[in-house]
């Protein structure tokens, strides 16, 4: 190969590079501004398509490969959660969630924001299954281990707060471990306010309202979905308090 080429398969290589790193930043500025826009706790459809697909494209190089899977998985979650869809779809999405985060989990098993997600969507992906079938699938296992691996503790405790249980079946998901994890989790990043938020709506199924109300008092969510939800979950500790 001459010099006339091989520079000219430097430039092409640095330039895909280029435009690769220019897709991760573009979609990076997408999840960024994921709340703008929103309704109640519904997202930007458009914004949310544009990451997703921007992602997708910056995984394409190898030099950010494990940056843009995060953010690929993460703004496929993101979708799932807060941008509308038909009811029918839902099992369909959900699929589909579990089976990417899977993949994206078996390639880069030790990150932990692919981890995360890639658990939250197995945990969620059984809870909206048949018991049985969730049982049949190891839905609580895969959690547990890929959780426990990476102590994940606010995975666990949702897992065992919203994971269907099966009696002589199964011996978790466990109320008791819910609150236990749920409040390592607080423990371990108190700065991460959902973790707070998940405790409360614990201690809102344990009917301890005053408690729940305390947990959620003195912060305030940057998110505007998160803000949303907030104000909900307040709405409903508030109604049990008036009652009594």
């Amino acid at each position: 190969m001459g010099i006339a080429s091989r520079i000219f398969g430097a430039a092409l290589i640095a330039a895909c590079a280029v435009f690769a790193n220019e897709d991760l930043r573009f979609a990076d500025s997408c999840y960024t501004a994921r709340a703008e826009r929103a309704k109640g706790d519904k997202a930007d459809a458009h914004n949310a398509a544009l990451m997703i697909e921007a992602y997708k494209k910056a995984i394409t190089d190898a030099a950010v490969e494990e940056e843009a899977t995060e953010g690929y998985v993460k703004s496929l979650y993101f979708s799932f959660r807060f941008v509308p869809f038909e009811k029918s779809m839902r099992s369909k999405k959900l699929d589909s969630l579990k089976n990417i985060t899977e993949a994206a989990y078996t390639k880069f098993p030790k990150n932990k924001a692919i981890s995360h997600i890639y658990a939250t969507a197995v945990s969620m992906w059984g809870a909206d299954k048949n018991p049985l079938q969730a049982v049949k699938d190891g839905v609580a296992n895969k959690v547990r281990d890929v959780a426990t691996q990476t102590e994940d503790w606010q995975v666990l405790g949702r897992a065992h707060q919203l994971l269907p249980y099966v009696p002589l079946i199964l011996t978790w998901p466990d109320k008791n471990l819910a609150d236990q994890y749920l409040t390592q989790a607080l423990q371990q990043d108190p700065k991460d306010l959902y973790n707070y938020f998940f405790l409360a709506e614990l201690r809102f199924d344990q009917k301890r309202y005053a408690d729940a109300l305390d947990l959620i008092t003195n912060f305030f969510m940057e998110d505007k979905r998160g803000r949303w939800q907030l104000k909900e979950l307040k709405k409903k500790i508030n109604a049990k308090l008036d009652k009594k």
